[in-house]
């Protein structure tokens, strides 16, 4: 009687393991598909992959994209996380984004332009600022398909020549002149793209 029991209990433990799993098991699994949000995207951007696993014996198709092994063919075009988030690199072109779950796996392509070149402007383009003064900055970047995009909260923004001043330059390019007392060097930078600025501070 008791041998039955743990039989009995068996077998509903398998079941629990089939269909109703939100864990894939490669024994179900027929094909990985795998689809980008995106087939085209400029390099300041990203792109979403996700995979789709369909199954044998009539069990419905499942989202999988979080049990998936994520791979790229040219990490210089671009990049893809544990997630399946692909980011932008400094070469355009094309890249094979591959996603696996044991012996299964599929493949999208995915066309990447490259950031070329970056230009900066200063709110109401004040070069001669006063202390004290906020003002928002812009960074528009041009791609190798003469695409224009504001950049602006993709870049990395460095501010030279604060010396001991309480001027700061935020990621988002908003500058606070503080107490600084002549020349501020703005900086952008990104796939070793670059531009710069220069404003002076009166008091």
């Amino acid at each position: 009687m008791y041998s039955r029991g743990i039989l009995i209990a068996a077998a509903w433990l398998l079941v629990g393991c089939g269909e109703n799993s939100n864990t894939p098991l490669a024994g179900d699994i027929a094909s990985i598909a795998v689809e980008a949000n995106a087939t085209t995207f400029y390099a300041t951007q990203n792109v979403q992959m996700t995979a789709v696993a369909s199954y044998t014996n009539g069990v419905p198709d499942s989202n999988v994209t979080e049990f998936i092994d994520w791979s790229e063919s040219n990490s210089s075009i671009a990049t893809v996380d544990v997630s399946g988030l692909v980011a932008g690199a400094s070469d355009g072109g094309d890249v094979e984004i591959t996603g696996s779950y044991n012996q299964f796996f599929d493949t999208a392509v995915i066309h990447v332009h490259a950031l070329t070149s970056v230009t900066l402007s200063i709110e109401n383009n004040e070069t001669n600022l006063s202390q004290e003064q906020t003002l928002q900055l812009q960074a528009l970047g041009t791609f190798d398909d003469n695409t224009t995009l504001d950049v602006t909260e993709s870049m990395t923004w460095i501010l030279g020549n604060a010396g001991e001043s309480n001027a700061t330059l935020e990621q988002n390019g908003t500058l606070y002149t503080g107490d600084a007392n002549g020349t501020l060097d703005i900086n952008v930078t990104r796939y070793d793209v670059n531009a710069s600025l220069t404003v002076t501070v009166m008091p």
